[in-house]
């Protein structure tokens, strides 16, 4: 039987990159199901979207019962998954851990010069996708390309939870809705990336999915739930538009922000990093391409592919013939340099000391 026992516990480094570092936050000893409301044949199949160091891993696999038979987590950040590589695979064989090999200012620096990638996964698979504190802390291009992701490897019974940051375009009347997305950070934008909620739902829309339940945060302007599934013509999106839950937006909103009724323990889980509106199905337009690299980004991207192609071609140079040749005869001329600096020297000293 696995218990928190069995399955190492992430480093308190690593623990610090995702969540509060407390053992009892990635510990989850009374063997309890991670998201009660969910049926428990949601477990079956499990996609981590952003799985970090394991936390979520380690509370499933210490459930009491209905552990998933398959799980499958990826992110960015190549120490974490190493590590759950190495300690969390040879406990349970059926958790694949895999390196997502997509450039992140904070957690991917040294990734491959690219915004997105397909999930390593076939389509129709996972009757549970969790993307947890994954869509706070990337583009708007991003988040269109990783939600149809998200559509295609669903179930058709799936469920797929999404946190997110939300304000609403509406109440900045200088936007006239052209802005969906604001920044907090000017050297890393994507340090938390807060969401038009309308554009989001059209989004959700577009990438064949529907809003199944949407949860406030407990203290307003933090991170709000949002249950996913595959969409279906009599599909209705429970999410809050106009003043219904606007006291729990980020900002400015049509609402005085809301008090929190969260408990002491919840606030410190914050501390790191039911509504109705019906709606007919949207016409979707395709899954996007991974999209590009734009403005300093994008310059930065095309001196990453530059200095490639000039290694590549270096280590092609390197290789031949005619390099190693010139390197022998090289290494030969350096050789025969220091004998004829070194007989140069012996005759200075021969011609101090005997004279003409």
């Amino acid at each position: 039987m696995i218990t928190q026992a069995t399955v190492p516990m992430p480093p308190r480094d690593l623990r610090e990159l995702v969540a509060r570092p407390e053992p009892d936050y990635f510990d989850n000893p009374n063997g309890d199901l991670v998201y009660p409301g969910l049926p428990v044949s949601t477990y079956e199949a499990v996609f981590d979207f952003g799985c970090g160091c394991g936390r979520v891993a380690r509370l499933l696999l210490q459930q009491g019962h209905h552990r998933p038979k398959r799980y499958v987590g990826i992110d960015v950040h190549r120490g974490m998954l190493d590590w759950c590589v190495a300690n969390i695979t040879p406990v349970a064989p059926h958790f694949q851990f895999v390196h997502h090999d997509v450039w992140s200012p904070g957690y991917g620096r040294g990734n491959s010069a690219r915004l997105a990638e397909p999930f390593p996964v076939e389509d129709g698979a996972f009757s549970l996708v969790i993307a947890n504190s994954v869509f706070t802390h990337i583009y708007r291009e991003q988040t269109e390309y990783y939600l149809h992701e998200v559509a295609r490897i669903l179930r058709r019974d799936g469920i797929a939870i999404t946190t997110w940051f939300f304000f609403d375009n509406q109440s900045y009347p200088f936007f006239q809705n052209g802005v969906h997305t604001l920044f907090v950070n000017e050297i890393d934008p994507t340090a938390a990336v807060i969401y038009d909620r309308k554009w989001l739902l059209a989004a959700v829309r577009r990438a064949g999915l529907a809003v199944k339940l949407t949860e406030p945060p407990p203290v307003a302007g933090h991170q709000w739930q949002v249950y996913l599934e595959r969409r279906r013509p009599d599909s209705v999106d429970r999410y809050p538009l106009g003043e219904e839950a606007a006291e729990w937006l980020c900002g400015a909103t049509r609402k005085a922000i809301a008090a929190t009724n969260a408990t002491p323990e919840e606030l410190g889980r914050l501390q790191v990093p039911n509504l109705i509106m019906p709606g007919q199905t949207a016409p979707a337009a395709g899954p996007p391409p991974p999209p590009p690299f734009v403005g300093p980004f994008a310059e930065w991207a095309a001196a990453q592919s530059q200095l490639a192609t000039v290694q590549a071609e270096l280590a092609q140079i390197k290789g031949s013939r005619a390099w190693k040749i010139a390197r022998y005869l090289s290494e030969i001329g350096r050789a025969t340099h220091k004998r004829l600096a070194a007989a140069y020297q012996l005759f200075r000293k021969l011609y101090k000391r005997h004279g003409k």
